[in-house]
């Protein structure tokens, strides 16, 4: 865990990935965010759909592997562990001890939360899904990721274990799905589940945020692809206001039913 903590803090953007309770990988980048020295993260409501299945997961990783958030000769790092997920559907918690840190790390957050008239108005973007590294397992470095578009986070299991690693997509348009270990040794897919991952944004602002996944089942080097999801090329241009006002309206709708469903859960 203190291994982690400083690139943690030091990071912009991070992943934190699992293998369901049905045995299928599962990634999401977020922004890296630590609640009383506790790595964690904070998604929005309007993410809940991408994490539902992490509450039943046995171990997850918090990883930063992204060239952007490393310093230059330093490994990207992974930490395989337990982890908690508390529903801040008040956004009490966040606000008090992770509000400041996202406002620094991930800009967007400024538009909507800068100020109390802005959290008033924009109420439904504060409660969260927290998720904390509760105890850590197992540490492992690998090689950064330097092309958003060419290299992904692998998470697939072996020897019944999460195991998390960086790879290059040699040619992604066909279904079968070249892969090469960026740290150069021999994949060695037992034809189980895997899921390359990746993401590119835009800079310094953070506005566009994109994503990309490939999943399947891993034969050798060889990714067969059974699932696409987004693209490793995608546009990161500025948005329109009206562009910018829909994403808007969007996000606070997925919230607020979101955070309803959670309240009455719980």
């Amino acid at each position: 865990m203190n291994a982690l903590i400083p690139l943690w803090r030091r990071a912009i953007t991070a992943e934190v990935c699992w293998l369901t309770a049905e045995g299928d990988p599962a990634a999401v980048a977020a922004t890296p965010l630590l609640d009383r020295d506790v790595p964690c993260v904070a998604l929005p409501y309007s993410r809940a759909g991408e994490v539902a299945g992490l509450r039943d997961a046995e171990q997850v990783a918090f990883a930063v592997t992204d060239s952007r958030s490393l310093r230059p000769g330093v490994p990207a790092m992974a930490v395989v562990g337990a982890v908690s997920v508390l529903d801040d559907t008040e956004g009490d918690h966040f606000v008090v001890e992770l509000l400041k840190q996202e406002l620094v790390k991930f800009p967007p957050t400024r538009t909507l939360a800068d100020s109390p008239l802005l959290c008033r108005e924009n109420w439904w973007w504060l409660p969260r899904l927290i998720i904390r590294l509760e105890r850590v397992t197992r540490l492992l470095e690998l090689p950064p990721r330097t092309n958003p578009a060419r290299h992904g986070l692998l998470v697939r299991e072996r020897d019944a274990t999460l195991a998390p690693g960086v790879v290059e997509v040699l040619d992604g348009r066909h279904d079968r799905l070249p892969l090469r270990d960026a740290g150069g040794k021999a994949l060695r897919g037992d034809g189980g589940p895997a899921l390359v991952f990746g993401y590119d944004y835009s800079m310094p602002d953070l506005e566009r945020w994109e994503t990309w996944s490939r999943g399947g089942r891993l034969l050798g080097d060889e990714l067969v692809v059974e699932r696409r999801s987004g693209s490793p090329d995608a546009d990161l241009s500025p948005l329109s206001l009206l562009g910018r006002v829909r994403r808007q309206r969007e996000m606070s709708r997925e919230c607020k039913r979101n955070i309803l469903a959670a309240q009455r859960r719980g």
